[in-house]
């Protein structure tokens, strides 16, 4: 088996559907509905990638990715989002932010980023 994968999404279903898309990518799927549980989680099994939505209660994906990031400056991290803030964006990608994904997206492409960013 491949390493773990962080999956953060703070609506279940989307969530759910994340995990079906991934299923059989031969990585451990870890999950959470929030920033602040995620940040936890990625102390405790320091996944190979994290998936984390931008729009969430509490934490959002851009401060989710700067706390992980200064736990872990080689933190794999793509953002997913249907609205972003362009500006942010650039931003957390001049600071290791591997790429945002714009929902809607297709059926691989989460599994193609993984293989893509060697995890």
């Amino acid at each position: 088996m491949s390493g773990q994968i962080l999956l953060v999404e703070n609506d279940p279903d989307v969530l759910a559907t994340y995990v079906v898309l991934l299923k059989f990518s031969g990585h451990k799927i870890i999950t959470s509905t929030s920033g602040k549980q995620a940040l936890e989680l990625y102390k405790k099994h320091k996944p190979c990638m994290v998936f984390s939505d931008i729009i969430m209660p509490e934490m959002d994906g851009y401060e989710l990715f700067s706390r992980i990031r200064e736990f872990d400056p080689a933190a794999k991290v793509i953002l997913v989002t249907a609205f972003g803030d362009k500006e942010k964006t650039v931003i957390a990608k001049n600071n290791g932010l591997l790429d945002v994904l714009c929902k809607p997206f297709k059926n691989n492409t989460m599994k193609l980023l993984i293989e893509k960013h060697s995890c």
